[in-house]
């Protein structure tokens, strides 16, 4: 498919036309489109048209009715309307290369694989989320518990909200890294600080010493002599 020549005379693939940029975004808006309607098949394939329709609008002919129109939509046409802003297309894809993808989407939109993907009906919700566990925790391995936890909330985060809860994850860890290391160092510092005092007050009672014990010497010297 990607190397026929579309009814425009050009290929499918290239610039302007379906990259592997453009074909990420779509894979994302798809997972979204299937997290964000885990209770109904009909909601899950308006959200998978809506990607179609999305690809297809331009400024002279919008095609957002389907988009959703919450604050976190990804649909920026929406977000521009809920702003009272004016939106421009820029990455809409030709008609043609649209068309060209019409029927992939006819599939991904099919009733019996979305069914599959619910969180009650047809398909028991927790054979779902124990396939992800067992997918890092393989069921024949042993591992403790500590590795069987880990695996466990990998896969509840990942069956909830898909990669880019990792992403919040490592944010969150580097961010917990980062605050841990500088209250080592804070804690190092001030107690090597305190420890650097400590021997410069140590030395100089040492040093005041000294000079008293010569001073004192120096002058039961200069006694003596005034004595004679």
């Amino acid at each position: 498919m990607r190397g026929q020549k579309l009814s425009d005379g050009k290929p499918l693939c290239g610039r302007n036309r379906l990259t592997e940029a453009e074909i990420d975004r779509l894979q994302a808006y798809y997972g979204l489109a299937i997290r964000r309607n885990l209770s109904s098949v009909k909601d899950m394939q308006q959200a998978i048209w809506a990607i179609f329709l999305h690809k297809l609008s331009t400024d002279e002919k919008p095609q957002h009715g389907f988009c959703p129109s919450d604050s976190d939509t990804w649909c920026k046409f929406k977000k521009a309307e809920l702003l009272g802003e004016t939106y421009h297309h820029k990455n809409s894809l030709p008609v043609d290369v649209v068309e060209a993808m019409r029927p992939v989407f006819r599939d991904l939109a099919n009733p019996e694989l979305l069914k599959k993907c619910l969180h009650g009906g047809t398909q028991n919700p927790n054979e779902s989320v124990n396939n992800v566990i067992w997918s890092r925790v393989p069921k024949k391995t042993f591992v403790q518990l500590e590795v069987l936890s880990l695996g466990t909330y990998d896969a509840v985060s990942s069956f909830n909200m898909g990669n880019v809860s990792k992403l919040e994850i490592l944010r969150k860890c580097v961010l917990s890294l980062v605050i841990t290391r500088y209250r080592r160092w804070s804690a190092s510092t001030n107690r090597g600080c305190y420890e650097q005092n400590t021997i410069v007050y140590k030395k100089q009672r040492k040093l005041g010493r000294k000079k008293r014990l010569k001073r004192k010497k120096e002058d039961d010297e200069l006694l003596k002599m005034l004595m004679i």
